[in-house]
């Protein structure tokens, strides 16, 4: 059955898909949004620690005043779920308890992501993870205990892992080989140790737009510092196997038209020293800062080639843009619609009990790398902040180098002095073992 007519089927039966929001930032809000326009499935319960913001979303969202209910236990929460209300709660646990089939993990919190899906897989709900943060830190363990408790646990449809997953799983079962997969972004290698205080100018918005639509200018400039690219490219490589092809990967300025000819092995006159599949980000700036035109900033791309000479001539007659020798060709997807895409993750675990992304191994890891000259005793901030940014590694080189994850190091104590565009160890670093998402992160590495 379609998803289209299992939703349909869903709206007639009057039982449709009850989905919990955690984290009610952007990405939260564009799937409560979507959801409203979706026949058999309806936002049961909406969750954030600052209730008068989910009730902002709600109402944003179209759902009525007089459908919302502020809940503060399960079985208020049941009841209000059997009258067809809107639960507004601050308290997970609740949430993740309740008569809800889906919970979407919204926070960009990666203890937060942690704790909130290992309580929905306990009490069988299948879980869609925004928050990439926490997947790669733990994605595996996640997708184990979801398999042992008979639910799925998966990356979001519509942001990019996910769909740079589907494109790569499109091509291996054609049985191309995957030369290169990865995204677009606004990138300048200077960016990477910048800091929030001019993450609004750098992504393009005004001050009073970056206020006035409450953005936390400490996640936009994770997006701008090559963290956010690292972290989702991080997930790529443990969902596919694909690795970076240098450590912190290349970040070439490129236009569509360049990928085919870019992203190739060196042998063949592209940039690549791996010729076994690699991820990569493509930057829409040229290293002045001028915006490249015909780029691919908010997309993703996957290079493919077949020794086949016949199905290779016959894509170039299609119009695929490929390399002058037509032996390699770019597939890409110039956009991407992050939350409002998430409802097709939430009915295929319902519909197909099937993810739409997950990571199966870990293939990859993202550093956290001084952006300064870092002193003993100082307090590291963590993804986006003032002093480190996240750089991807394979995860052999990690180990080898015991390297710390980026999505570790907020308010964690330096021990010793680290310089500007060095990779944090631990010996670096006071990490007690008291630490809920290291403790969980290691059980993840032992039980790999």
């Amino acid at each position: 059955m379609s998803i289209r007519k299992f939703l349909q089927q869903k709206e007639s039966d009057l039982t449709p898909i009850k989905v919990c929001v955690i984290g009610c930032g952007r990405f939260g809000g564009m799937i409560i949004y979507q959801i409203q326009h979706i026949p058999g499935m309806e936002v049961s319960v909406i969750c954030d620690l600052n209730i008068q913001k989910a009730i902002s979303v709600a109402r944003q969202a179209g759902i009525a005043e007089f459908n919302l209910k502020i809940n503060n236990s399960v079985n208020k929460i049941n009841s209000s779920i059997s009258k067809n209300e809107v639960s507004i709660v601050d308290d997970a646990k609740l949430a993740v308890s309740s008569d809800v089939d889906v919970v979407v993990e919204a926070t960009g919190n990666p203890l937060s992501g942690a704790n909130n899906a290992l309580d929905a897989i306990q009490n069988q709900k299948h879980v869609t993870m925004v928050t990439v943060e926490t997947d790669v830190l733990i994605g595996p363990e996640l997708a184990k205990l979801a398999f042992e408790n008979d639910v799925v646990y998966s990356l979001a449809y519509g942001d990019q892992p996910a769909l740079i997953e589907e494109m790569y799983d499109w091509a291996k079962s054609l049985g191309f080989d995957v030369i290169a997969a990865g995204k677009g972004t606004k990138h300048l290698d200077s960016y990477r140790f910048e800091t929030p205080d001019n993450a609004y100018k750098r992504y393009g918005y005004t001050q009073k737009e970056f206020k006035k639509s409450d953005l936390n200018p400490k996640m936009y400039n994770s997006f701008l510092d090559g963290t956010k690219s690292a972290i989702e490219m991080c997930a790529v490589s443990n969902m596919t196997g694909l690795v970076p092809d240098v450590p912190g990967m290349h970040f070439p300025p490129a236009s569509i038209s360049d990928l085919p000819n870019l992203l190739i092995p060196e042998y063949d006159g592209g940039l690549l020293q791996h010729d076994n599949g690699v991820v990569e980000v493509i930057s829409c700036l040229n290293s002045d800062g001028s915006e490249i035109k015909d780029s691919l900033r908010w997309g993703v791309f996957v290079i493919i080639s077949i020794d086949n000479s016949y199905i290779l001539e016959y894509m170039n007659d299609y119009g695929v843009i490929m390399n002058p020798s037509k032996k390699y060709a770019a597939i890409y997807r110039p956009y991407h619609f992050v939350g409002m895409e998430t409802p097709i993750t939430i009915s295929k675990s319902v519909l197909y009990h099937e993810s739409t992304g997950v990571s199966e191994t870990r293939v990859a890891d993202v550093a956290a790398v001084a952006k300064k000259n870092l002193n003993r005793g100082g307090i590291l901030d963590g993804e986006g902040g003032y002093t480190t940014y996240g750089s991807l590694y394979k995860a052999e080189d990690f180990d080898k180098n015991r390297l710390v994850p980026i999505g570790l190091v907020d308010q964690v104590k330096l021990i010793r002095d680290v310089t500007k565009n060095t990779p944090i160890t631990l010996d670096d670093i006071e990490l007690p073992e008291s630490n809920k998402l290291f403790n969980m992160r290691k059980k993840s590495l032992i039980n790999d």
